[in-house]
């Protein structure tokens, strides 16, 4: 089978178990991050100085470890944008190998009425300046950075290109994660307020955060490119939502101030024909009854926190259950150990489909985990997860 071959094949085994039909076998995804570069004894300034090495460095776990897709294309958290406009949000860390996230928050409780009025005026001319140092200059500096900036988005962007054609061509992998649905309320958590400042919001003033998530509602489907005219989007790769601030309120601020606006975004997508991958963070059984109301085969959600076997029973007929072996496991097991894990994993969550192998964490650092578990894992699911 070519390279080619085994692409279209393993897209075909993707979407028929999202569509709650058994596959040939189960899939297995790789979600390597930040773990690929101590993988590879590279560090993140390499890889920024000289981009072209990414492609190597995320390809060679895939050379050792089998899998039959990536979730995300390379190095997602981008600390040298940050660098470049003059912003502490991203940076690397002290091993060098890693990026850490330092929380700004460049929009007080005063400034609601400004992006209520004009979202994106607010961002550009108010907050993207108190958050980027770079960009609060002159007009001749501030062009200057932006320039900066695109040329290293321009090549960044041409780089992750072609590790996804690299990816696709040398070791006939997928990647799952196509465009970004954003929900508007993570976009105020992530770049606006933050914790402290949302957490605020929500019993101080939620008249005021209701309309500022409302305001964001036309941003974030540019952002997935649902765009007024769009009359169809294919159902692969997956749109993707990395869920943050549900993890942290209840069900009733969930219901009343993140799920307006972001279910109607996934529920355009679906209309449209997408499906959605959630990374949904920490513990959401609170939240499982809102997952079974979404349209069936529509959503795959991978686990961190729920318990798999739980999740399958509750969830597993509606939605596509992605994660279930432990980092802590793969990390501090033995070898024997990890597989009997993972054969209690397929047994109990692969019949009928609507299931993805993968593990409960995104691999960040050199010590996530032992590799000759990962292989060890990965080659048992390969072998035995196979439908009769």
């Amino acid at each position: 089978m070519s390279k080619e071959q085994l692409y279209n094949d393993r897209v075909d085994q993707i979407l028929t178990t999202v569509n709650h039909e058994e596959p040939k076998r189960v899939p297995i995804v790789s979600m390597y991050e930040t773990w690929a570069i101590s993988n590879a004894n590279s560090t993140v300034k390499e890889i920024e100085d000289n981009p072209e090495k990414e492609i190597d460095v995320y390809c060679k776990p895939h050379e050792e470890i089998y899998c039959d897709c990536v979730y995300t294309n390379g190095l997602v958290f981008d600390a040298k944008s940050a660098e470049i406009t003059g912003s502490k949000s991203h940076f690397i860390s002290e091993d060098g190998q890693t990026v850490q996230h330092l929380e700004i928050s460049p929009m007080e409780a005063k400034d609601y009425p400004e992006l209520i009025k004009n979202p994106m005026e607010f961002i550009f001319n108010e907050a993207i300046p108190r958050k980027c140092a770079n960009l609060s200059k002159t007009p001749d500096e501030n062009y200057e950075t932006l320039k900066k900036l695109l040329n290293h988005w321009k090549v960044k962007g041409q780089v992750q290109s072609r590790l996804q054609n690299e990816l696709k061509d040398r070791h006939g992998l997928p990647v799952l994660v196509g465009p970004i649905a954003y929900p508007p309320m993570d976009i105020v958590f992530d770049y606006l307020r933050g914790f402290k400042g949302i957490s605020l919001d929500l019993r101080r003033q939620q008249e005021q955060l209701l309309a500022g998530i409302a305001a964001l509602d036309e941003f974030a489907y540019d952002i997935a490119g649902i765009t007024p005219g769009i009359e169809k989007v294919e159902p692969f790769p997956f749109y993707a939502t990395m869920m943050h601030v549900p993890t942290f309120i209840s069900m009733k601020q969930y219901e009343k101030f993140f799920l307006p606006t972001y279910e109607k975004m996934i529920l355009k997508i679906n209309q449209l024909g997408g499906k959605v991958i959630m990374f949904l963070e920490g513990n959401w059984e609170s939240k499982y009854e809102w997952l079974n109301s979404l349209p069936k085969n529509m959503a795959i959600g991978i686990l961190e926190d729920d318990d798999v076997f739980n999740a399958k029973k509750k969830i597993g007929d509606n939605i596509t259950i992605a994660g279930g072996m432990s980092i802590g496991l793969l990390q501090r097991g033995s070898k024997d150990q990890c597989i009997d894990h993972a054969k209690k994993v397929i047994d109990e969550c692969a019949p009928g489909g609507g299931y993805l192998f993968t593990y409960s964490r995104i691999l960040s650092s050199k010590g996530d985990v032992n590799i000759e578990n990962l292989k060890a894992v990965n080659e048992f699911v390969r072998d035995y997860g196979v439908y009769k």
